[in-house]
């Protein structure tokens, strides 16, 4: 039994860096048939760690136990669903609507996973967009969450061939943010362009370079009318990090894409790890900056 020491990621570690945990922890479960991930000492796990770290233990097929976990940790665990999300398959709006309502007077919206379905992928995103504009009182910036929420899922839908997508968010009053993770455990952006049998000149078998293209607004629709919209991400990080001052990060299969203040990184992980799908992650400010509107980055 391999026993993998889960890392405090404390709230002052910048949010790129808690990937940097993220990879050591699932890239040391992946050497071992079964795990014990070690809490001992922690004492705080960044969204943007823990959101992907519970929809790899849920969907690994990994054998991987928990154990000494702090009081304090394992309620929160237990509050936001980490060891058993929130299911929903079939239902209809007024059913999901009820189970997500509760979260309204919460901090945060618990783990979620959800039938890829076109009519859950509109339901679940115009009621997670309810939820979090109450929680955080959003007022004018609404529009723009709709729109990023309404975005990445339709990618999800349109892209990854998963079954299921997966939604955390955590809002953090001090720093007026919610971080918001939507995610999937799809064919990777590199295999969308594999399948559609685009672009393989130019990404040469590099799922770095596939990132590049999605998010530079490259499409695998070969039609005149959706060339050049690619997979929505462009305008939505443009929106996220250049209107609204917020941050957003990416990681598909063994790469990762990083964008924030002045950082526009892109990061080959292949030699170290590889995530099965997707993951994005946003920073999303609750007040935006004078003047934002964001029709301005609308195509």
């Amino acid at each position: 039994m391999a026993i993998v020491k889960i890392p405090n990621v404390a709230e002052e570690v910048r949010i790129g860096y808690s990937f940097n945990y993220l990879v050591r922890v699932i890239a040391e479960t992946e050497a071992a048939e079964a795990v014990q991930w070690d809490f001992t000492g922690v004492t705080f796990l960044h969204p943007f760690f823990l959101a992907p770290l519970s929809i790899y233990k849920n969907t690994s097929g990994k054998n991987i136990e928990c154990i000494n976990i702090p009081l304090r940790i394992q309620s929160y665990l237990n509050s936001i669903c980490f060891d058993r999300m929130l299911h929903f398959g079939s239902e209809k709006r007024e059913d999901v609507e009820a189970v997500i309502q509760k979260y309204t007077d919460k901090t945060y919206l618990p783990l979620c996973s959800f039938a890829m379905t076109d009519a859950n992928k509109d339901t679940f995103g115009s009621i997670i967009q309810s939820v979090l504009t109450k929680q955080a009182g959003i007022g004018r910036g609404g529009s723009s969450l709709s729109y990023l929420i309404s975005e990445l899922l339709d990618n999800i839908y349109e892209h990854s061939r998963s079954s299921y997508g997966y939604v955390f968010s955590q809002y953090l009053e001090r720093e007026g943010v919610i971080d918001l993770c939507i995610a999937d455990r799809g064919i990777t952006i590199a295999g969308s362009f594999q399948q559609a049998g685009l672009y393989q000149d130019e990404i040469d078998g590099s799922e770095t370079e596939a990132l590049k293209l999605a998010n530079e607004g490259y499409s695998t629709k070969n039609r005149p009318e959706a060339e050049n919209r690619g997979y929505g991400i462009s305008t939505s990080k443009e929106m996220l990090v250049v209107g609204m001052k917020g941050a957003f990060f990416m990681l598909s299969g063994g790469a990762f894409h990083r964008y924030e203040n002045c950082a526009n990184d892109y990061i080959d992980l292949r030699n170290l790890f590889r995530w099965q799908g997707t993951v994005i992650l946003m920073r999303i400010p609750v007040v935006l900056p004078e003047g934002f509107n964001y029709i301005d980055y609308l195509e």
